[in-house]
C-alpha cells in the first residue's frame, strides 16, 4: 500500500507540474490579449486635438482680418506697420510652415513594438527607445529614452486597436487643472 501511495503521489506531482507549466505558459496571453496585437510597427494616418485644431483655426482667422478696418495710424500703434497686407503675407507663411510641421509630425511618426518589450519611436527628425507593457486596464506603460539620454515614463490609454488599426489617447497635463489630449490614429505597417 505504500508502493502504491508513493506511485500515485508520483504520478500527480508529475501532472500537477505539466500543469502548472502549461498555466504559466499560457498566462501572458490570457492577462491580456491585448498586447499581441500591439506588435509591429504602426504608422500615425490622423490626430484629433480639439484645442489645438481650434487654436490653429482661430490664428488664420486673426491673420486674415488683422489690421483690415483701421486707419494707418492705428494700424501703426498697434502692429507698428502702416502695410498690412505685407505683414499679413508674412505671418502667414511662417503660420502655414508651422502648420505643415505639425501635420508632417502627425501624418509620418512610426512606433514600433517588439515582443522583445523593447519600442522605437521614429518622429520625422529624431527616434527614441524604450520599454513598455499593456496593463490590464488597457494603459500602455512606456519607459523611453530620448536621444539626451534622460528617461521619461509615459502612460497612454489605448482607446481601440484591432488588427489593422489603433488610437491611442494621449494626455499632457499642462498645469494642474489643464490638460492636453490628443486622439492619434495609426495604421499597422507591413515590415
Amino acid at each position: 500500500m505504500g508502493k502504491a501511495l508513493a506511485h500515485n503521489i508520483s504520478r500527480l506531482s508529475v501532472r500537477f507540474g505539466l500543469l502548472l507549466l502549461l498555466f504559466t505558459a499560457a498566462l501572458p496571453s490570457c492577462r491580456n490579449n491585448e498586447s499581441g496585437k500591439m506588435l509591429g510597427k504602426w504608422r500615425s494616418v490622423r490626430v484629433v486635438n480639439h484645442d489645438r485644431d481650434h487654436f490653429f483655426s482661430r490664428s488664420r482667422l486673426f491673420l486674415d482680418t488683422m489690421g483690415k478696418g483701421n486707419t494707418d495710424a492705428v494700424n501703426r500703434a498697434i502692429y507698428g506697420v502702416v502695410n498690412m497686407d505685407s505683414l499679413r503675407q508674412e505671418l502667414r507663411m511662417q503660420f502655414d510652415s508651422a502648420f505643415a510641421a505639425q501635420m508632417s509630425i502627425d501624418t509620418q511618426s512610426e512606433i514600433v513594438f517588439n515582443a522583445d518589450s523593447s519600442v522605437i519611436f521614429n518622429f520625422p527628425g529624431k527616434t527614441e527607445k524604450g520599454t513598455w507593457f499593456l496593463d490590464k486596464d488597457n494603459v500602455l506603460d512606456i519607459l523611453e529614452t530620448n536621444e539626451l539620454g534622460l528617461t521619461e515614463h509615459v502612460r497612454i490609454q489605448v482607446a481601440r486597436i484591432d488588427k489593422n488599426e489603433m488610437t491611442l489617447t494621449f494626455v499632457k497635463q499642462i498645469e494642474e487643472d489643464l490638460a492636453d489630449t490628443s486622439f492619434v490614429t495609426f495604421r499597422r505597417q507591413k515590415n
